[in-house]
């Protein structure tokens, strides 16, 4: 039996002094399939430099919730607003040349994270449409983190600004309690898994 790890993270700096010999151990151990998920854009350029010298290894990049830029030294709201729109459009546009790239399946792990941070709500937000944009201008799936915000998580998947190809959770670590009349609202994205290849 072969197996597929959709979602791993061995561009993280904890793998940097074994990681070559971690992925043959895995390959060895009949995974013949993995995506390398990024969640910011240093991580995103490890996943797809991994998966560039590993012929079963495959990238997705993008921004985390957790990752988008911060600006915390700005003096007003305004300034803070023209700051952070700059740096995610500098960082937006190295995840598109990244996407761009062989082997990039897929636009994340992108979405909203109220869990570790609440005071940026509606920077997440923005981040989030505009990597679906973007995801949506490549023709790429998305794959989605969410924490304590599944409620806005599928408000905007079902905005102006909707995904064009299926979807993927990889993280759902929320009590999802569904009223009638938020159940209008298309709980299959939950359980719609991308076929990246």
């Amino acid at each position: 039996m072969e197996f597929f790890d959709s979602h791993a993270h061995y561009n993280d700096e904890k793998f940097d002094a074994d990681r070559q010999e971690i992925l043959k151990q895995i390959y060895n151990s009949h995974v013949k399939k993995v995506i390398c998920a990024g969640y910011s854009v240093e991580s995103s350029k490890k996943a797809v430099q991994i998966a560039k010298t590993e012929d079963f290894v495959y990238a997705i990049v993008g921004i985390s919730p957790n990752d988008i830029p911060q600006c915390h030294h700005a003096k007003e709201e305004k300034q803070e607003s023209r700051i952070f729109e700059n740096q995610l459009q500098e960082q937006l546009r190295q995840i598109e040349t990244l996407a761009k790239q062989e082997k990039v399946v897929a636009i994340g792990e992108i979405g909203l994270d109220y869990y570790w941070n609440k005071e940026n709500k509606e920077n997440q937000k923005i981040t989030f449409q505009k990597q679906i944009k973007l995801a949506n201008k490549l023709g790429l799936p998305i794959v989605i983190h969410t924490r304590e915000a599944i409620y806005d998580t599928l408000e905007i998947l079902k905005g102006e600004e909707k995904p064009v190809k299926k979807r993927n959770f990889p993280l759902l670590s929320t009590k999802l309690r569904l009223n009638k009349r938020r159940a209008k609202i298309r709980v299959l994205y939950l359980f719609c898994w991308t076929n990246y290849f």
